[in-house]
């Protein structure tokens, strides 16, 4: 029913083209409608404590912050967003922006350098619980000079692009925020209907069903996009969103399931295939404040248990092309010298598993095929999120593989927003999860005892030290020393079984053109890509 519901709330199809797409004659042109199926609901659209990388999506193009984060081959860098310029003093820690003239918000006030520091006022008060709060705790202050001019200063000088990184959010309108209960800011109903300074504006949403973004006339900082709407169904059964792909109901999907790859390739030439190497990393996270997993032989003995390179072969390998690596931590292999190239990977060794169990005192005395200590049984439960059919596959796979040294995996699948909730609590013993491939690379959020994703309450004073000096040195070869050093001391401690790096396969119509994405986001430029009029399908 949700299905049909969606469908008959389609854009309605223009005549079309049957010939081959080519390029436009004239260049980008206005008009047609890109369609999106997602699984799950973004959740909200507040920047400071959008729940998803979805979310971020979205948020991307309709709030627009200071700068943009951008990367190429040196690494992570900014452009201009609602700031036009901005100026750094010469001690290296307090950087001045200066906003483009003319920028408004939706409801036609205009945006000042009060709304950047109201922003950041939010984002530094714990009560608001704001994904950023930990990182933008170097800010020592944030002055409002005039209306166009801001400037932030940090306790510390550091890497630059890292301390504009921090300052990169979308901001929020003090004059609608001023008075909300900040502690319960993510609940507020401007979460779900935001104000516009990107290209595109928020123009409905259908909780669980439908999210609309049409153009933003207002818009000063980008171009006004050439396409006439972005419309965003949530669909959370993967087989429904393929079908959906190949009849034509949905033109793009962020994530196709590689064995789906070949057929698509080979029936539906109209498709265009998305890949980004190494996009994401798959972790197996072990609650080390749990009394079974604060003992790192235990932890150990999991990822000697999990025969990794075989789920690969399994999962990732298609028609002789493999989509995924070995992991060995979370920062990219694509990042140059942060990356420490000594570790070595463990070995897929059951025998190696079981000693370090029984070791550790878990055995099997009853003789049921499970290991247990104290009368208390080795059955771990592992915390998906329900709708990845790729968390399932992984899952199952490491059920059969703990079994064979005595260990019960039970899996939990929980909906997104009890999932993200659950993890940000700590409430779990096991969790599947993972990271995106971020140019920029700082562990901390992972790995220091203080890290907003430290979902697995990692503690070693010795990884918080290295952390807290790399991300403070303003130099970058002393920065990535000490990253490295970090890498080896948390894979030897094993608080997570680092399990693949994975390709991410996405799909669009072809008719579309200028299309880009990136490590970021699926959206890049969402303002510059178009469709020829004589392939434009829907009015």
């Amino acid at each position: 029913m949700l299905v049909a519901l969606l469908a008959c709330s389609s854009p309605t199809p223009a005549s079309t083209s049957t010939s081959t797409p080519s390029t436009s004659a004239s260049g980008p042109v206005a008009g047609d409608t890109l369609v999106v199926a997602a699984n799950f609901d973004p959740g909200n659209l507040n920047p400071i404590v959008a729940p998803y990388q979805l979310s971020g999506y979205y948020i991307g193009v309709t709030q627009l912050g200071l700068v943009e984060r951008r990367a190429d081959e040196t690494g992570l860098l900014h452009v201009p967003a609602l700031a036009e310029s901005w100026e750094w003093s010469e001690d290296g820690r307090t950087v001045t922006f200066q906003l483009m003239e003319g920028i408004i918000w939706s409801d036609g006030q205009p945006v000042t350098a009060r709304d950047a520091a109201f922003t950041f006022e939010l984002i530094l008060d714990e009560s608001v619980a704001s994904n950023w709060f930990a990182a933008s705790k170097k800010i020592e202050a944030v002055e409002v000079v005039d209306d166009r001019h801001v400037a932030f200063r940090f306790f510390d000088a550091g890497l630059k692009p890292y301390m504009m990184d921090e300052l990169r959010h979308g901001l929020l309108p003090e004059h609608v925020l001023r008075d909300a209960d900040r502690s319960s800011i993510r609940g507020h109903e401007y979460s779900r209907m935001p104000m516009a300074t990107g290209p595109w504006k928020l123009a409905s949403w259908d909780k669980e069903a439908k999210l609309v973004l049409e153009p933003n006339d207002s818009v000063v900082a980008r171009p006004r996009p050439h396409l006439s709407r972005v419309i965003t169904k949530i669909v959370p059964e993967y087989a429904t969103q393929l079908i959906e792909l190949e009849n034509g109901s949905v033109d793009m999907l962020f994530q196709v399931e590689l064995p789906d790859v070949p057929a698509l390739k080979r029936e539906h030439p109209e498709i265009e295939l998305l890949v980004e190497p190494a996009s994401g990393m798959e972790y197996l996270g072990w609650n080390n404040a749990d009394p079974m997993f604060s003992d790192a032989r235990v932890r150990r003995a999991m990822t000697l248990a999990i025969d990794v390179d075989r789920i690969i072969s399994d999962m990732f390998e298609v028609e002789g092309h493999t989509y995924a690596s070995r992991c060995l931590g979370t920062v990219g292999p694509n990042t140059g010298a942060w990356i420490n190239p000594d570790i070595e990977a463990l070995p897929y060794d059951p025998e190696a598993a079981k000693a370090l169990l029984d070791e550790a005192g878990w055995t099997d005395t009853d003789g049921d095929g499970v290991r247990d200590r104290g009368g208390q049984k080795m059955t771990v439960t592992v915390m998906i999120q329900n709708g990845i059919v790729k968390s399932e596959k992984v899952v199952i796979r490491v059920q059969a593989q703990l079994a064979q040294i005595g260990v019960d995996l039970q899996i939990q699948a929980l909906e997104p927003n009890l999932f993200s909730s659950r993890a940000r609590a700590h409430d779990f013993q096991a969790i599947l999860w993972g990271f995106g491939n971020n140019p920029k690379v700082d562990p901390t959020i992972q790995w220091h005892s203080t890290g907003q994703y430290n979902w697995m309450s990692y503690r070693s004073p010795e990884v918080d030290r290295l952390l807290d000096e790399a991300m403070a040195t303003s130099d970058l070869e002393a920065a990535q020393d000490k990253v490295r050093q970090v890498q080896a001391l948390v894979y030897a401690d094993q608080p997570a079984t680092f399990l693949f790096w994975e390709d991410n396969v996405g799909a669009i119509h072809s008719r579309f053109r200028d299309v880009e994405q990136n490590t970021f986001t699926a959206f890049v430029q969402l303002e510059r890509w178009y469709v020829p009029t004589e392939e434009q399908k829907y009015r």
